[in-house]
């Protein structure tokens, strides 16, 4: 008799991708363990719930041995190391925590590409204001000021002089999970669109199926609004691309899973890959890919955490689809109490899914694009033809929008 398999999930919470993965691991028949904050939701979903409010690695080792666990998967960034060391530990599917600290860490990934040779800018990190001193003084403006250790583009600024250099210091240093800050020279996009991928690693292997462009708007430049699927890219860029992000991905020494890159082409036509997450993207990227190419990477993640290569093997002569898809993150264009979410009825005829975290309602305070964690709503729409999306897109402001109180 085979037994089921079991895998162990570590998540932030309130979060689209724990919820996903736990509604894919019952689908697939594997048993699953959370081990995390309390959430309702969350709770209803797994199999089995362990409540830990701090990460404690050799609670989560014991727990894993007393739930005989096949896998750990760590789907939000605090995450990822605490599961890759858990794996290392049990002899589990998995990367090595070395590996990972290279995507982690911000300064610790410029500092990877430049070993490897790979496009990045002139970058420095602080553990304080009063390091900086005159390092900056060979950086050219603009510049841009991040979290080392954050996710979702928060506390970021970008300063063309040093006029309020500590005020973006100290915004970076509270989003930032060790306190540290990166200062970079600001590259430039060469347009508002960028490019947005979830790769998938099976040692030599790479799974290129997630590919998107992703566009920014003029306000909020580095915070991403709405994805198209599938990219597009010549192919010239299209190898340019896949050159420099295999080529961080082989330095970093990774062997599985799946891996949410975010970059964009310079003025001057190279790659810059801006980061590699060591995790899924969120808002339901990875169910909107799946609409775009039939590729579950979600299933694709789940099975080979617990060692199963079969779906794998059949995506190797698995016929991809290539359908239009425009993936929209609803946000509010300033604070203020929910009304509705207007979809005009021509989308609506479009409109494969609508996902909501948080689930507001009438009445519910909803904060502005720029600062909210979560959108309201993350919407996937279909079309037949690139002319239909495009047309679409172009008006996307005016055909789905927030209306307040």
């Amino acid at each position: 008799m085979i037994s089921m398999k079991s895998i162990m999930f570590l998540c932030n919470v309130p979060d689209g991708r724990i919820e996903k993965a736990l509604e894919k691991a019952a689908e697939l028949g594997i048993r699953s363990i959370f081990c995390g904050e309390e959430d309702a939701r969350v709770r209803n979903l797994a199999d089995a719930y362990y409540l830990m409010k701090e990460i404690d690695i050799g609670e989560l080792v014991r727990l894993a041995k007393q739930e005989r666990v096949d896998g750990v998967i760590g789907l939000s960034d605090p995450y990822v190391l605490p599961a890759a060391e858990v794996a290392q530990a049990l002899g589990l599917p998995g990367n090595s925590p070395e590996s990972l600290k290279m995507l982690i860490s911000k300064d610790s990934f410029r500092n990877l590409q430049e070993r490897a040779g790979l496009f990045c800018p002139k970058h420095a990190a602080y553990a304080d204001l009063s390091q900086i001193g005159d390092t900056l003084e060979d950086f050219q403006y603009p510049l841009i000021v991040k979290p080392r250790l954050c996710s979702s583009s928060f506390g970021q600024t970008i300063l063309s002089d040093d006029r309020a250099l500590k005020e973006a210091f100290q915004t970076a240093a509270e989003k930032s999970r060790d306190g540290y800050v990166c200062i970079e020279e600001y590259i430039e996009p060469r347009s508002l669109r960028t490019v947005e991928a979830d790769i998938f690693v099976v040692g030599d292997d790479i799974l290129w199926e997630g590919i998107r462009d992703s566009w920014h708007s003029e306000s909020a430049r580095t915070r991403p609004l709405y994805d198209v699927y599938p990219v597009h890219l010549t192919e010239d860029e299209m190898e340019i691309f896949r050159k420099e992000v295999s080529g961080a991905v082989r330095a970093a020494g990774v062997r599985l899973g799946e891996y949410n890159v975010e970059g964009f082409f310079t003025h001057g036509g190279e790659f810059f890959v801006v980061e590699i997450n060591a995790r899924q993207s969120g808002y339901y990227n990875p169910q909107h890919i799946q609409l775009c190419s039939g590729v579950d990477l979600t299933g694709l993640l789940l099975s080979t955490a617990v060692g199963d290569m079969g779906y794998y093997e059949e995506l190797k002569t698995f016929r991809r689809t290539a359908e239009n898809i425009l993936s929209y993150s609803i946000f509010a264009g300033e604070d203020g109490r929910l009304d509705h979410v207007h979809i005009a009825p021509e989308m609506r005829a479009r409109m494969l899914s609508y996902d909501s975290l948080e689930h507001p309602e009438k009445g519910d305070m909803v904060r502005d694009y720029k600062t909210a964690r979560w959108p309201i709503a993350q919407v996937a729409f279909r079309f037949d033809t690139e002319e239909e999306l495009e047309e679409a897109r172009s008006r996307i402001e005016d055909l789905v929008y927030v209306v307040l109180q």
